[in-house]
């Protein structure tokens, strides 16, 4: 009986990796999505949606991944696939942030580093796609970096 049931687990498991979903990009903006957004056992890497939250008077709808590599890795991938979109990098709260956005500031790509020293390749900890409307003024986007946002 024991056997039975830790056989059906197990075929239960597989067939739940089986219907992981692997996104190669992001469904609210659709941008490329870092194929370390799924991790080594192929789970999926469908996002997590946050709450539509305000930044200034821009409404920002935004989703969320966790990243299986290291910090500088992730943004050496979005740096060679996000070509033309603006590049900054910041620290701020032991993190270090890189984002990278469009000429609109309607969308950006963030990517947080995990706790440690200013240039530290440490892990990645997360991306996150946002999309604002209106769109941000760039001293905006760039507070956000350093968690200094100002308003115009």
């Amino acid at each position: 009986m024991v056997k039975s049931l830790i056989a059906i687990s197990v075929a239960a498991l597989f067939a739940a990796v089986a219907d992981a979903a692997i996104l190669t990009s992001d469904p609210l903006t659709g941008l490329p999505l870092d194929p370390a957004t799924n991790s080594r056992l192929n789970l999926g890497n469908e996002p997590t949606q946050l709450p539509v939250t305000n930044i200034c008077k821009s409404k920002v709808s935004t989703e969320f991944y966790t990243v299986y590599e290291s910090f500088h890795g992730t943004v050496a991938w979005y740096t060679a696939h996000l070509k033309e979109f603006k590049h900054a990098h910041g620290y701020g709260g032991g993190r270090s942030r890189d984002t990278f956005y469009d000429s609109a500031g309607t969308i950006m790509v963030t990517i947080t580093g995990d706790p440690g020293a200013e240039g530290q390749n440490v892990d990645t900890h997360s991306v996150a796609y946002y999309k604002m409307q209106p769109g941000l003024s760039e001293k905006t986007i760039l507070g956000t970096l350093n968690e200094k946002v100002t308003c115009p």
